[in-house]
């Protein structure tokens, strides 16, 4: 048998209290829909990676700026706090 100790989940949704897992997870969500929209960015990057090899830090800077750039406008805090306003209509949407 396992003791609570041992089942005890070490990743960092384990340790994030009951609060904060909310934001979290709609943070997570943002991210995943900015990687989507970004996604030529991140092609563009990967293939200047292959091309450029070891000097991907100093070649690649344009394309890395574009990337951050895209995946800024779309998880800044403005963006942020309306996606939470909108999930939680949802939510309120759904409960009715």
């Amino acid at each position: 048998m396992s003791s609570p100790a041992d089942r005890k989940d070490n990743g960092r949704d384990g340790r994030l209290s009951y609060s904060n897992q909310a934001e979290h997870y709609l943070r997570k969500e943002l991210s995943e829909i900015a990687k989507k929209e970004c996604i030529k960015y991140s092609k563009a990057l990967g293939d200047c990676a292959k091309r450029e090899g070891l000097l991907v830090a100093f070649k690649c800077r344009g394309e890395n700026r574009s990337l951050n750039e895209c995946l800024h406008a779309f998880t800044n805090d403005d963006n942020f706090k309306a996606y939470s306003k909108k999930r939680a209509e949802e939510i309120e949407a759904s409960k009715s």
